[in-house]
């Protein structure tokens, strides 16, 4: 991904702020043809397990780039993206300048979707 990934995903372990911490994020969605069919399997409902569990996938160089320039978004994770009617999937990779996770409440990966995804 060369551009930004944005996320209102705020009960998620790695959302800061509206930006994702997170080094790699997993989008579902196979049979998907819309974006109500995607889902972010890396939602990880915040607290300490998670981000204990979760840790491995922090976007460490990300973040420090991140504190030291609040102009631009610096943490741009890899999206291996499962959704492959979707015309940014390229090779099973995310290739979208923007990427917007939409969340309504999610407690779970089940209520989030890419809203990026076009067929």
């Amino acid at each position: 991904m060369n551009g930004t990934l944005s996320c209102n995903a705020t009960t998620c372990v790695n959302n800061v702020t509206g930006i994702c911490s997170a080094r790699t994020i997993n989008v579902l969605g196979s049979n998907a043809h819309s974006s109500e069919s995607t889902q972010c399997e890396t939602f990880a409902e915040k607290g300490l397990k998670n981000s204990l569990t979760n840790a491995l996938n922090l976007n460490v160089v990300g973040e420090i780039k991140q504190v030291f320039n609040s102009d631009s978004i610096e943490m741009s994770p890899s999206i291996r993206c499962d959704a492959t009617n979707c015309m940014h999937n390229e090779k099973k990779l995310c290739i979208a300048d923007n990427i917007l996770v939409n969340v309504t409440g999610a407690l779970s990966s089940k209520r989030t979707q890419c809203e990026t995804f076009e067929e």
